[in-house]
């Protein structure tokens, strides 16, 4: 694996929970209580509350640029 390739792997993620709109903006919360903030991201109404998965590039301490996101099969 090249530098490259490793530094875009360490600042990539994929985060599972609970879409929520807070103060700070529309967030992921996950099962373990942590609070991931979706920047610049504006979801459908109708997946907000709903359990979804989102992947993209982390851009803060606890910030996801997100690149997809998508709702939870049941």
């Amino acid at each position: 694996m090249d530098g490259i390739q490793a530094f875009m792997n360490t600042n990539r993620m994929r985060i599972s929970g609970r879409l929520e709109h807070l103060p700070r903006g529309y967030a992921i919360v996950t099962d373990a209580g942590d609070h991931w903030v979706l920047d610049d991201f504006e979801p459908d109404n109708d997946q907000i509350g709903e359990e979804v998965t989102a992947e993209g590039q982390i851009v803060g301490l606890d910030r996801l640029q997100v690149d997809w996101l998508g709702v939870l099969a049941e």
